[in-house]
């Protein structure tokens, strides 16, 4: 059994904003705490050319988390106007993460600005710190969201298109997991 299976989330009860946050909360504890038991020497270290070093994949969650928290503090009028409101039936966490792998077998990947840039190892504690803060302020701001409305607005994502606010939060608990889990199998 790979260590990529060994960390499965699928059939995950994943959908109150409670469930959302302790599930990213989770998530992030596992991943940093790997990140700081890697060695400090080997985090700008790719494990074969074209892939990403831990800290590149540190750098692209930063990235990634960024976006979403700074859309979710903005005014719902605001995320209304932009990208419209909901009209369909919402997907499951287990959806999205189909929806997600199937995208990733066709092709999918980073692109723009979240592709991560050259990482330093001289940059470790500041990337973990940065990535420590982002779960931070994102579930601040998940917290003042009502629970009703998280199934209301959408927010668009590069690969899956437009999302509910829950949809793009079970897609961060996920992509959370799906990259500690790159980094067990590559670096361990």
């Amino acid at each position: 059994m790979s260590l990529r299976n060994s960390y499965k989330s699928t059939n995950m009860e994943i959908n109150s904003k409670e469930q959302i946050t302790q599930a990213l909360e989770s998530k992030y504890e596992l991943l940093i705490n790997w990140f700081r038991s890697h060695a400090d020497d080997k985090f700008e270290i790719a494990e074969a050319p074209g892939k990403w070093s831990a800290g590149q994949h540190a750098d692209h969650l930063i990235k990634s988390t960024q976006p979403l928290r700074k859309a979710l503090a903005m005014p719902k009028f605001v995320l209304k106007n932009m990208f419209g409101k909901n009209n369909r039936d919402e997907r499951t966490y287990d959806i999205v993460v189909e929806k997600y792998k199937k995208k990733l077998a066709e092709g999918g990947k980073a692109s723009g600005q979240y592709i991560p840039k050259k990482i330093e190892n001289t940059q470790k504690e500041k990337l973990l710190q940065q990535l420590e803060k982002e779960l931070k302020e994102l579930i601040k701001i998940i917290n003042k969201w009502e629970e009703g409305k998280m199934s209301i607005y959408l927010l668009p994502h590069p690969l899956l298109g437009k999302m509910t606010v829950r949809e793009m939060l079970l897609f961060t608990v996920y992509h959370t997991e799906h990259h500690y889990n790159i980094l067990r199998e590559r670096f361990d």
